[in-house]
């Protein structure tokens, strides 16, 4: 298995990113501050969507059949749905990644095997970008990004409130997002948040944001 480098746009790093909603919690979607940790030292601090980095031959399972995006950008995406839990796991490879993805960054793994967590979920948008190091070193990493739509319809609670990739948990208000990223304001989205440890950067963020809006859209459509 190869991972890109992320130093050209021709050998990206490949990562998965899920917008989690929650049933129990409407308007609200989470994310996370990432902790620092050896496994993370270019993003300390960030908060984020869960995201989780693939090999590219699995990248491009995932991918395979979705229109190609070779520039800076996003592209939506009308997914099939499919489901999260009650041993859906091996049903489909995209299931088997985002169950991998709650189970190694959010700590859900016991949730997910006894079926107390359960949910849905699509692919809605195929990224491609450049992201800027947020330490500020200006070495930038061109990124991959396939982000889905992921819905727990039951079991929500079991989430934890920190793990080992992540030093807390909130859910966001999808309304205060658009703001709160264009202004990289954290204690917009919550005032208990430290802004001079916690940012709000990256791809993830800004797809989030896409994401969020088009749902609104069509509820008021």
């Amino acid at each position: 298995m190869t991972t890109g480098d992320g130093v050209t746009a021709d050998n990206p790093i490949s990562v998965v990113s899920a917008v989690v909603s929650d049933v129990t919690r409407p308007g609200r979607v989470l994310l996370g501050v990432r902790r620092p940790s050896a496994i993370n030292e270019r993003f300390p601090g960030v908060l984020s969507t869960p995201t989780f980095r693939l090999p590219d031959d699995v990248f491009a399972l995932l991918t395979a059949g979705l229109p190609e995006i070779r520039e800076p950008g996003s592209v939506p995406l009308d997914g099939t749905m499919f489901e999260i839990g009650y041993g859906g796991h091996c049903a489909t490879a995209e299931g088997f990644v985002l169950e991998t993805l709650m189970m190694r960054k959010l700590g859900l793994a016991d949730a997910l095997i006894d079926g107390t967590v359960h949910g849905t979920a699509r692919a809605r948008y195929l990224s491609r970008d450049e992201v800027a190091d947020p330490l500020g070193t200006g070495r930038s990493e061109w990124t991959a990004m396939l982000t889905y739509d992921l819905q727990i319809d039951r079991g929500g609670a079991a989430l934890p409130p920190e793990t080992a990739a992540y030093s807390r948990f909130l859910w966001a208000e999808t309304a205060k997002l658009p703001q709160a990223v264009a202004n990289r304001d954290v204690l917009y989205l919550d005032p208990t948040l430290d802004p001079v440890e916690v940012c709000a950067h990256g791809l993830c963020l800004r797809v989030a944001v896409l994401m969020t809006g088009a749902r609104h859209d069509r509820r008021r459509g």
